[in-house]
């Protein structure tokens, strides 16, 4: 029973309300009218905004400290979206965007131009496109050739400036290793002038086979020593990134006794190469049969690295396979490396006690032959590398490359007609309609018979007609019925 009468309550407000906008459709329709208008009028003194986009493709650099996912197309996200937003800063820095406000506005009447941040808020958007590596810039302005133009000016800016920077940094680079490659030739030198005084001080015009073998030997040592540090160093900081990207939740290769039995017969014929390379020259037979012999078993490591790696990841997520399985490789390297340094020490001790044999005048001219050879290798590293700077500084290439250039767009981006029309009309249409609902519903004055007994709980004894609403409905019943009625009775009556 209860729910009946809510029904008819709802029923009956709703009837009100329908009456309500009835009787008021006129004013409605006015004020929709007026909207309208309001909206057209806008329309036809706003100043249109064009939109002209560019694709530009953000490439991740590649290099000895690139971590392995970044190096993986789907791989690191966040470090993209990074590099990703770096780019997109130095695109609307002061040192591009300005010069663009300064060639394409025009000042105001104290000859100032729009400043940078209201003009990049109002102008500039980068967008990224989710997991690719293509980032999306638009450019906005008054007419299609402007905005194209801007769009434009701003790329080729933003390119210009990458360049500036990879040269500055190409240019730190070259002067850093300039200058220790000047040093390093004056300590060629010096170490050289101390040979040749030594020579001219003891009468030494050339020294005998066993100076040169003891000369030779050290030299070998020297070289394989910083050969075998530089790749422990590798080897560790590789490991130390692989380590943070697992978060330390990896194995290790001593868990595994394949890896770790593999490991240490590659250590073993690491060793004998090193002894063998101290014995004879790098071409020898027994220093290339060695060294076939190493090839085939890092081959045979790198197979059981990827097998254990498959096995022991979590998942199926191949970035966490070869993130383990270069895990386990740096490990491998780290320890054959280790393995190696001791060998050497051992060697090097080896050849300072054979040292001892020679007069102090063959030890004194060995050791400033070691020195003349250890400066002249360094100095020649570095020349070769000052140079390979050159050549980087001249001819820098950014990671940055123009997928599409700047489009001409065909019409205004801004304001869209059809939508703030119709927005015109839907606000219009419902401020008025809820404004006289509201008016009509606060409005508690008795209208007819039923508020009578609704609200005062009185009989309705009579009541007086709406003498407008009669005299209206008076007048349509004496027009009597309409042209279309009377030709339809007619035809019927036929």
């Amino acid at each position: 029973m209860s729910n009946n009468f809510n029904e008819e309550e709802i029923t009956i407000d709703l009837r009100e309300i329908g009456a309500i906008l009835k009787r008021n459709a006129a004013n409605i329709a006015r004020v929709t009218g007026v909207c309208i208008v309001a909206a057209g009028v806008y329309l036809a003194v706003a100043t249109p905004v064009y939109e002209s986009q560019a694709l530009l493709r953000v490439k991740q650099p590649k290099g000895i400290g690139t971590s392995l996912l970044e190096a993986m197309p789907m791989g690191n996200a966040m470090a993209n979206t990074q590099l990703m937003n770096t780019y997109a800063e130095i695109l609307k820095s002061r040192s591009v965007i300005v010069p663009v406000i300064e060639k394409t506005e025009e000042p105001n009447k104290e000859g100032r131009f729009i400043q940078y941040e209201d003009y990049l808020k109002k102008n500039i958007t980068t967008a990224p496109f989710k997991d690719t590596e293509i980032m999306q810039f638009t450019a906005r302005a008054e007419t299609a050739e402007k905005a194209q133009q801007v769009n434009k000016m701003i790329v080729e800016g933003f390119l210009n400036r990458l360049t500036e920077l990879s040269r500055d940094q190409q240019k730190a680079t070259r002067g850093f290793i300039e200058e220790r490659a000047v040093a390093a030739k004056k300590e060629l030198q010096a170490a050289e002038d101390k040979l040749t005084e030594y020579k001219k001080a003891n009468d030494i015009i050339a020294p005998d086979d066993a100076v040169k073998l003891a000369t030779e030997k050290m030299g070998m040592v020297d070289k394989l020593n910083a050969e075998n540090r530089v790749a422990l160093a590798t080897a560790n900081a590789r490991l130390a990134s692989t380590n943070a990207q697992l978060n330390g939740e990896a194995a290790s290769i001593a868990d595994n006794k394949s890896i770790q039995l593999y490991n240490q017969q590659l250590a073993q014929l690491e060793g004998e190469r090193i002894s063998y390379l101290d014995k004879y020259t790098a071409q020898h037979p027994k220093v290339q049969q060695v060294e076939q012999e190493i090839a085939n078993l890092k081959q045979k490591i790198n197979s059981e690295i990827n097998k254990v790696a498959s096995l022991q990841a979590p998942s199926d997520n191949p970035v966490h396979q070869q993130l383990l399985a270069a895990k386990f490789q740096s490990e491998a390297e780290a320890s054959v490396a280790q393995s190696n340094l001791a060998k050497l020490a051992q060697i090097d001790s080896d050849n300072k006690t054979d040292l001892r044999n020679l007069s102090d005048k063959e030890q004194e001219f060995v050791n400033l032959m070691r020195d003349v050879t250890v400066a002249n290798e360094i100095y020649v590293m570095l020349a070769k590398r000052v140079e390979e700077a050159k050549v980087a500084e001249a001819s820098v290439a950014t990671e940055v490359q123009v997928v599409d250039s700047g489009t001409l767009p065909e019409k205004p981006a801004k304001p869209k007609k059809a939508l703030t029309l119709l927005l015109a009309a839907l606000l219009g249409a419902l401020a008025s309609s809820g404004f006289v609902v509201v008016r009509e519903l606060l409005n508690r004055t008795i209208k007819n018979s039923d508020d009578v007994a609704n609200y005062l709980d009185l009989p309705v004894l009579g009541s007086v007609p709406d003498m407008y609403e009669l005299h209206k409905e008076m007048e349509k019943n004496d027009k009597g019925p309409g042209l279309l009625a009377k030709i339809w009775r007619k035809v019927w009556k036929a």
